[in-house]
């Protein structure tokens, strides 16, 4: 492997002290993947990145190794698409599609590389999406459209297994446009599907937004797709979801934010002073996670299952100028309700362009958290926040 020093030490963080370090720095953008899914190391030493020069139209990316401990990087390969790398959180490995259309599993410790699925003209390679893998390192799924047929045009997922070789499709819904599918992380027993109501598939296959007072809410499936079970997640139960999810570790329940009104950034809906809930399938009502002065947007859970990280818009979403402000990134404690800014300024200006938004995630040990940032309008990045050793004790210890 041939290592190379991208990083770079920033100033520690003014409130929390947390030491910020920009991981990469080439000519190109770097992203993190996702938040909800970490791609990194079950010893939270490494991560997985992905790397391109046109984040919306490039057609192929590379994939690239950090050590958050040596502050080194190195390249794995070249792959399709740009956000393609798939995952089990926290596993140690990274799947993607390399340029042989064959599906690669990459461990992070070893550095070994074996090709876990081959794709012919039977098999369609999704180049450009990255799915959810199972905890047992046998299945990935991903989305597909399906066009013809009775009930079309409808979404599909579909089950990769690597052990068979084959692809098999377990699940059918037409407002399933985006559905940030998610293995229960420590089981894979659950799938988490985000349903978009209100957004479905024309004859063409371009999506059409309907109007809808439903909103987008979420539901789960068993890992063979049976077994559908919605949330208490947006109308009629709370504002239509931000997008954003994930599972809390093994507890069957998931943590998600909502919506809030952005001229005035009055909260929609029952909840006056949070827009982050917790909840099962079957529950009545939500729980609200209270933090009256945030507007989250990305969540995501640590490993533990104890704590959660998220980007904060605050109460001031635009400086005095008109320039869009920069989020904070807070960790809070899912059984105190204890809750902390970690870095003030994450330095990320958001947008349209998935790569500029900060998709925090914590890794495996809790000792840092992971986000994109593009400061002052740059080429987006990766950065990592040392969380200092007291920082979550304030917070209050995780229950085992």
């Amino acid at each position: 492997m041939n290592w190379c020093g991208e990083g770079c030490d920033l100033l520690d963080d003014p409130y929390s002290g947390a030491r910020v370090v920009q991981l990469t720095s080439a000519a190109a953008i770097s992203n993190n993947i996702y938040g909800e899914s970490p791609v990194s190391s079950a010893d939270g030493s490494r991560i997985i990145i992905g790397r391109c020069q046109d984040f919306c139209f490039d057609t192929k990316g590379s994939i690239f190794l950090i050590d958050l401990n040596k502050l080194h990087i190195t390249k794995i390969d070249d792959m399709h698409g740009v956000r393609g790398v798939s995952t089990s959180s926290w596993s140690d490995c990274a799947y993607y599609w390399n340029l042989k259309n064959e599906m690669i599993r990459f461990n992070m410790m070893t550095f070994v590389k074996e090709v876990v699925f081959k794709a012919d003209s039977e098999k369609e390679v999704i180049p450009n999406l990255g799915g959810t893998v199972s905890s047992d390192q046998r299945y990935m799924l991903a989305r597909k459209i399906r066009l013809k047929g009775s009930g079309s045009p409808t979404f599909q997922i579909v089950r990769y297994d690597f052990e068979k070789n084959s692809i098999e499709l377990i699940f059918e819904h037409p407002e399933i446009c985006n559905p940030h599918l998610q293995f229960n992380p420590i089981t894979g027993n659950e799938i988490l599907i985000q349903n978009n109501r209100g957004v479905r598939m024309d004859a063409n296959g371009d999506l059409d937004y309907r109007h809808s007072k439903e909103g987008t809410t979420l539901f789960q499936i068993d890992k063979n797709g049976k077994n559908q079970q919605y949330f208490p997640a947006g109308p009629p139960h709370t504002a239509s979801l931000t997008g954003h999810e994930c599972f809390i570790a093994d507890t069957g329940k998931v943590l998600f934010s909502t919506q809030w009104n952005n001229d005035d950034f009055s909260f929609i809906g029952d909840f006056q002073n949070t827009n982050l809930f917790i909840a099962s399938p079957g529950d009545s009502e939500p729980t609200p996670f209270h933090c009256p002065e945030h507007r989250f947007n990305h969540v995501g859970v640590s490993c533990c299952g104890t704590y959660f990280v998220a980007d904060s818009h605050g109460d001031k979403a635009f400086f005095e100028n008109g320039h869009l402000k920069p989020p904070s990134l807070v960790i809070g404690n899912l059984n105190t309700g204890k809750y902390k800014v970690l870095v003030e300024d994450s330095m990320s200006y958001g947008g349209g362009n998935q790569c500029t938004h900060t998709h925090p995630y914590i890794t495996a040990d809790n000792k840092h958290v992971i986000f994109n940032a593009n400061p002052y309008l740059s080429t987006p990045q990766v950065f990592s926040a040392e969380i200092p050793e007291e920082f979550l004790k304030q917070l209050g210890s995780p229950i085992n």
